[in-house]
């Protein structure tokens, strides 16, 4: 399946006329095995050996010379960076899913090499002399770009949910990186039980670790399906008010929990105790949550089965009361429920 002239062509087009040479390559992209062995795998296994040997013909002028690689790090380099770009397709592609676009993992692995070809290409220039790092910076930034750009290709995810698709994903996708380098340095430093080639635990599947995060996405996709018609005289109703204050103080109860969860899986990491594969789920459903992404408020409200366009405008409508007091008689209305429960909404409307 490998096809030097092809891969070349590939690679060459995804750095100079990038859009044009993914749309020319999505027939094939259906089939991940093809993507695996003619782009992906040729790809790590290039920019590790040419930053290999950069690294033994480069003089002490690299940025850091002291991290040279070795033929020892630089096969593990090798497994661990295949089974990161797995797991990132995987992560994109079963997010994409949840907000409304394709969970297709060989579209996802397509996508993600494709837009990463610039990254790849610093990581095999990082060890020249003075500007190899600055290159690598530079090029991987670019591949972030290009990855926003080529996902409503590749996985089809729609114009007003490309946004928290991409946060989402890239939070969950910095988290595994985190997690893949910590097991990587075991690997390479000492041994562990339990742990396999390229410092991979032996249990679990990609679903079983991100399902916490999946099922987050999916309500975060769910409650921007939602849609609501305020009264024509745009009062707000004691049940309103009172769901509101329901919903902000459960929502703010799961913060704190997540919170302390999170930092016990810090101190946790902190003490050299392996985390097991629902520790590294919880950590990244609480990195998501405490990510400014309202995952709390929503999660309580759709549970419950609500409606979150209305909950938007119901917060909106009291701030206003809150702000404007009596400039007319719906504002004036709405402020005297706010007077009535001010103990309880200051601390989520005053803000």
């Amino acid at each position: 399946m490998f096809d030097l002239k092809r891969t070349l062509e590939l690679i060459k087009g995804a750095l100079f006329d990038a859009e044009p040479t993914w749309r020319a390559y999505l027939p094939e992209a259906g089939n991940w095995q093809r993507t695996a062995f003619l782009l992906t795998g040729p790809l790590i296994v290039a920019s590790t050996v040419i930053a290999y040997l950069l690294a033994l013909i480069s003089s002490d002028t690299s940025m850091f010379p002291m991290f040279r690689p070795t033929v020892m790090s630089s096969v593990v380099s090798i497994v661990s960076g295949a089974v990161a770009v797995g797991v990132v397709a995987f992560i994109f592609s079963a997010l994409a899913g949840a907000f409304g676009g394709k969970n297709n993992f060989a579209l996802g692995l397509a996508a993600i090499t494709l837009a990463f070809v610039p990254a790849y290409v610093g990581q095999a220039l990082a060890w020249l002399p003075w500007i190899g790092g600055l290159l690598a910076f530079g090029l991987s930034i670019y591949g972030l770009v290009l990855l926003w750009r080529i996902i409503p290709i590749y996985l089809e995810v729609p114009h007003g949910k490309r946004i928290g698709h991409y946060i989402v994903s890239l939070i969950c996708s910095i988290v595994v990186m985190a997690i893949v380098g910590s097991f990587v340095s075991g690997v390479m430093y000492a041994s562990s039980p339990g742990m396999t080639m390229g410092g991979l635990p032996q249990v679990a599947t990609p679903g079983s670790m991100f399902g916490g995060v999946i099922r987050q996405a999916e309500m975060m996709a769910a409650a921007e399906e939602d849609r609501y018609s305020p009264p024509s005289d745009g009062n707000l109703t004691e049940q309103q008010v009172r769901e509101f204050i329901r919903v902000m103080d459960r929502a703010t109860e799961l913060q704190a929990d997540k919170e302390k969860r999170l930092q016990a899986l810090a101190e946790k990491a902190g003490d050299d105790e392996q985390l097991s594969m629902s520790d590294l789920g919880e950590l990244m459903g609480s990195v998501a949550d405490l990510a400014g992404m309202q995952g709390g408020q929503i999660e309580v409200v759709k549970s419950a089965g609500g409606n979150w366009a209305e909950h938007q405008w119901v917060r909106e409508s009291l701030r206003t009361a809150w702000i404007q007091k009596d400039i007319n008689d719906t504002i004036a209305h709405n402020y005297k429920l706010y007077q009535k429960h001010e103990e309880q909404l200051a601390r989520y409307v005053a803000k």
